[in-house]
């Protein structure tokens, strides 16, 4: 790394013609001639380049810099071949792209708490992005194959993602039917509408302005670690991963199941598969070391983790957000100590990981940017993900909060930070939180230094749709079994594939009527509405109940969703994740006229102070309704209704618990079948 003498050091060298050191080592990462950049994963090298440009450049030396940058990369791609055609390309698109970017803009060149007066005017980005788009579209003239290469890579991405299910596919197919051209067909077309899905108006960049002016605590998460540059764009401040997105990735670039259809199977499948790419990578060196199919399982996750942070890894550096969830192995959901062993030895291997982002970054860097990132730099941006299904967990939670595990001395050398899953209920999501305070406690006793995590810290997560779902499924379960031996309904309905209640067969007459024979009283909409609820009353209690008693240190996640009223109903809880599915029922939601936030603080209505629900709203009744259909609400309610040893047997935990647990040994499995197929 250069160190405060450099060149670039003070400002751009542009008088004298040259490229400053910073200016030097993009273009160089860009078209991988950097010896950092050796065994990255495709993409990484022109991702980090991009980052080096966008967040750590001063706007008074961004437009200088862009044009040295741009003049330099025309003069390679008029001089080089097909390879740094596509780099060139793929780099100043993504370039373009973040100009388009309100978000992006405001992280850092439009960022006056970091430039005072500073910043860059919406005109001279506009000029600059003049210059980065219009060097792309003489690129696709002069190399039609190498910019479609490029498109067609991040269609790939794009429909690949969560079976094609998101938002990114889903404007691009709305933009075409609106404007009959396909967004990926050309660079003009692609970044003409992207920019439309970047702007106020769209819900997430709406939330994370509103983060931003301090009108709300909700932070946006993305839930799938492939779009986290995408997602960064519309607004995303962190993200997260489990066993089933971090094996189901690969799949997704197989096209397996798509939802639109086998053309997008047969797109997708064209393009070369980079997680198969990257497992043969890994089964290489797990060969080499002599170390077990497992190990192979746990490295592909880091890969999987440190692609999603590296697309955060500016937010991180800059204001310690951007932390992605790496979930520790789930067979060891129990096993105090190989979890605390398991996570410092990822810790590290994390840390090694992003120090070579960082060293890139850095390099030629100056103040501010030397004096903001001090503190994080080389220190990974993630989260661990551990199951809440005893009080192993909650220890593991504390230990590391803490940087410090009495029983396993050296085994956690410095503070780590967590994200509680498979927790659902108020008296799992509060007992989380206070092993967080706990262990942060621990850490200022013991060291004598206060702590300060900011709007980045530890997380509990509320997993809010497979909460519905267990109670859901459960409802069912006791309705068929009123139901004579000899009910067809018995054969006919499968608990666990239910949507909903009101859904047929559940809400037919027929069906109504036999279960009120059997003495039952049943109403499908009014039931359904309870359950379909039941997870953000939890969230509501838990939140409002953490704040009376630590104030704004509540550090609640809203995941696993199935409708996005999930987010709408609770805004101003601090973390809010969604996965692709969800983000596109917010495009389903705006060409229907019906996605308009009037307040940012929704979580507090119908409750009170203390957060239960206030007398005569619906939020009462919910819970009325809930409490006559599941004798367990009301302990699910209580914030310490259930211990800790109980956890393993709440019919919410045990199904994401037996999932996960089948996608790590399919991790492993495959892992197998790499270190096989090279040997």
């Amino acid at each position: 790394m250069q160190g405060s003498n450099d060149n670039g050091v003070g400002g751009c060298s542009c008088d004298a013609g040259t490229l400053d050191t910073a200016s030097q080592t993009i273009i160089s990462v860009a078209l991988n001639r950097d010896p950092r950049s050796e065994g990255m994963m495709p993409g990484w090298a022109i991702e980090v380049a991009r980052q080096k440009l966008l967040f750590f450049t001063k706007p008074s030396e961004f437009p200088v810099r862009l044009a040295m940058i741009a003049n330099t990369l025309d003069s390679e791609f008029n001089a080089g071949n097909g390879d740094i055609h596509m780099r060139c390309f793929a780099f100043m698109l993504g370039v373009a792209d973040s100009l388009n970017s309100v978000v992006e803009m405001h992280h850092n060149l439009q960022k006056p708490g970091l430039h005072g007066g500073k910043s860059l005017s919406n005109a001279e980005i506009e000029t600059a992005y003049a210059r980065a788009s219009g060097l792309v579209l003489e690129w696709e003239k002069a190399d039609p194959q190498a910019a479609r290469a490029v498109l067609d890579c991040i269609k790939t991405e794009d429909m690949a993602a969560n079976k094609g299910d998101n938002l990114f596919i889903a404007w691009a197919n709305n933009w075409q039917k609106d404007t009959g051209v396909e967004p990926y067909a050309n660079a003009a077309e692609f970044l003409k509408c992207f920019k439309a899905l970047y702007q106020p108006g769209t819900y997430y960049v709406d939330l994370f302005l509103a983060w931003e002016r301090n009108e709300t605590d909700t932070e946006f998460f993305n839930d799938y670690g492939l779009q986290a540059v995408r997602c960064r764009k519309i607004g995303s401040l962190g993200g997260t991963t489990n066993p089933a997105i971090s094996v189901m990735g690969e799949d997704d670039y197989d096209g397996k199941g798509n939802i639109h259809g086998q053309p997008a199977t047969d797109f997708i499948t064209s393009s070369p598969n980079k997680w198969r790419e990257v497992r043969k990578v890994i089964a290489k060196e797990q060969i080499k070391l002599g170390e077990a199919d497992d190990w192979g399982g746990t490295a592909f996750t880091e890969w999987v983790v440190v692609d999603a942070m590296l697309g955060l890894r500016s937010l991180f550096l800059h204001e310690g957000l951007g932390r992605v969830a790496f979930q520790l192995r789930p067979d060891w959901h129990c096993d105090e100590e190989k979890l605390t062993r398991g996570g410092g030895q990822i810790f590290d291997i994390l840390g090694k990981r992003v120090s070579v982002f960082d060293s890139i970054l850095m390099e030629g860097t100056a103040a501010p940017y030397t004096d903001l990132v001090a503190s994080r730099l080389g220190k990974p941006n993630n989260h661990f993900k551990i199951a809440c299904t005893s009080q192993v967990a909650l220890d593991v939670v504390k230990a590391f909060n803490a940087g410090n595990h009495p029983k396993y001395p050296g085994a956690v050398k410095e503070r780590m930070f967590t994200n509680m899953t498979l927790s659902y209920e108020v008296p799992q999501m509060v007992a989380t939180s206070v092993a967080v305070e706990e262990g942060i406690a621990d850490y200022e006793a013991r060291t004598g230094e206060k702590v300060d995590d900011g709007r980045g810290g530890s997380v509990v997560t509320s997993m809010i749709g497979r909460f519905n779902d267990a109670i859901r499924v459960y409802r069912i379960e006791q309705l068929l079994a009123a139901l004579p031996s000899d009910s067809k309904f018995a054969a006919e309905i499968k608990p666990a594939a239910v949507k909903a209640l009101t859904d047929a067969p559940l809400n037919c007459a027929e069906f109504v009527a036999e279960v009120a024979k059997a003495g039952i009283a049943y109403d499908p909409e009014t039931e359904e509405d309870a359950i379909d609820h039941a997870g953000s009353l939890a969230t509501k209690r838990t939140v409002m109940y953490l704040e009376q008693r630590y104030g704004r240190r509540s550090r609640i996640l809203t995941a696993s969703k199935r409708k996005f009223h999930q987010n709408t109903d609770l805004l101003n809880v601090p973390f809010s994740t969604d996965f692709g599915n969800i983000q596109r029922m917010y495009l389903d939601l705006k060409l229907g006229g019906g996605c308009k936030v009037d307040a940012w603080k929704s979580i507090y209505d119908g409750m009170n102070e203390d957060g239960t629900p206030a007398a005569g709203s619906v939020w009462a009744k919910r819970s009325e309704v809930l409490a006559s259909i599941w004798p367990d609400w009301v302990k699910a309610f209580m914030v310490d209704g259930v211990k800790p040893e109980d956890y393993i047997s709440t019919i919410y935990v045990p199904p994401t618990l037996n999932q996960f647990l089948g996608f790590w040994d399919e991790n492993v499995s495959r892992a197998k079948t790499a270190r096989e197929s090279v040997q």
